[in-house]
């Protein structure tokens, strides 16, 4: 495929007054199935920063309404075909379920991400984009608390993005706490974007911080986020409802600060960035542990495989070792990608965040976060 143009046909903006289908509103839609899994169509592409493109995905066909609505804050599964192998990859959704006729995914390329850098260096406006979900429970639509705080780093705006066009849509009445950080202005993921709700929202208070604006005209704050940032800007901290997104080490250190300000763990929503992943094995390897494996057998009956796990391992790592192929994508609990039926046996898992009440009475675990009791057996 031939390169990404640098620019299609820009999304509008939050203060684009253009009409929308009938029944675009999340709450005149009509009913959708869950657990949807589909194609999207890409409809428009906009480069946000020199890494950052959101691609704005139509329904496949001439239908005015997307198949599924969605919560702000979820994300979209989304599988490609790259090289030969399957791969999965989750993304949240920047845009707002008020608008029921398109959904946008702010994709970051990362140099060894082979799905980022296959969606924006190759991905073309007409293209069909697999797709599964909405899932995801880093969630705020107001009626959890009447007011929110908003942190985030990097591309972990793009939730926080997509709950303040809600919000500010709905003209919700509580105040919104806006706080961001990132490298550079050039760096500014959705700058435009949150600049136009600033302008439309007067509950909405916004401060970003630059850690290298060395060289630039930027005149705002500068460095981390702090103890001292987060008190100068945000009254009453600990009484409020906390979001908190992006990478490892942002969260973190940030949790320290909210720890130490007494905010309690109840009132704090996360979602991770940027995990370390441990590498797979590519489908048909083996990896070979260092030591004898003697925890529960775990038998694949699908591919007639079974062999004793290690202590603390998962059995979506074992199938890696096996070469069953599992899919996944997160392996943090939340995607639910990696779901399998367990037909004898009982499992632990620290993460359950992708499991409805459904899946659990039909035996569906998470391969990526199982870690077996005794024996158990899988239809994989």
């Amino acid at each position: 495929m031939s390169p990404l143009p640098a620019q299609q046909t820009a999304p509008p903006a939050a203060d684009d007054k253009a009409a929308r289908p009938a029944g675009a509103d999340a709450a005149s839609a009509p009913p959708v199935a869950a657990n949807w899994r589909g194609y999207l169509r890409v409809g428009s592409i906009l480069a946000e920063t020199p890494s950052v493109k959101t691609f704005r995905l139509l329904p496949p066909s001439g239908d005015l309404l997307l198949p599924f609505t969605f919560v702000p804050g979820q994300f979209l599964n989304v599988a490609f075909s790259i090289g030969g192998a399957r791969m999965n990859r989750s993304y949240s959704i920047s845009s707002s379920p008020t608008h029921r006729e398109y959904v946008d995914l702010t994709v970051k390329r990362e140099p060894r991400g082979a799905v980022s850098r296959h969606i924006v260096d190759l991905l073309k406006v007409g293209n069909q984009v697999e797709a599964a979900g909405p899932v995801g429970r880093f969630t705020f639509d107001g009626t959890e608390a009447d007011s929110v705080v908003l942190l985030s780093a990097g591309v972990g705006i793009t939730p926080m993005v997509s709950i303040s066009r809600y919000l500010t849509e709905r003209s919700w009445p509580g105040d919104i706490f806006f706080v961001y950080t990132c490298r550079t202005p050039a760096d500014y993921i959705l700058g435009g974007e949150v600049a136009a709700l600033q302008r439309r929202n007067p509950k909405l208070r916004v401060a970003v911080t630059m850690t290298r604006a060395e060289g630039t005209d930027w005149n705002g704050p500068r460095g981390h986020i702090t103890k001292e940032l987060l008190t100068r800007l945000i009254p009453d901290l600990a009484s409020r409802r906390i979001h908190l997104c992006g990478p490892v080490s942002m969260m973190e250190a940030t949790k320290a600060i909210l720890a130490e300000l007494g905010v309690p763990p109840d009132n704090l929503k996360t979602e991770q960035f940027g995990a370390v992943k441990p590498a797979p094995a590519a489908a048909g390897t083996s990896l070979k542990p260092t030591a004898t494996a003697a925890g529960p057998q775990v038998t694949f009956s699908t591919n007639n495989k079974s062999a004793k796990i290690h202590t603390d391992q998962t059995v979506l790592e074992l199938s890696e070792e096996l070469g069953i192929g599992i899919e996944f994508s997160c392996r943090i609990g939340t995607c639910g990608v990696c779901k399998v039926k367990m037909t004898s046996g009982e499992v632990t898992m620290a993460v359950e965040d992708s499991l409805t009440p459904e899946d659990k009475t039909n035996g569906i675990i998470l391969a990526c976060q199982a870690k077996p009791k005794g024996d158990i057996a899988v239809e994989a």
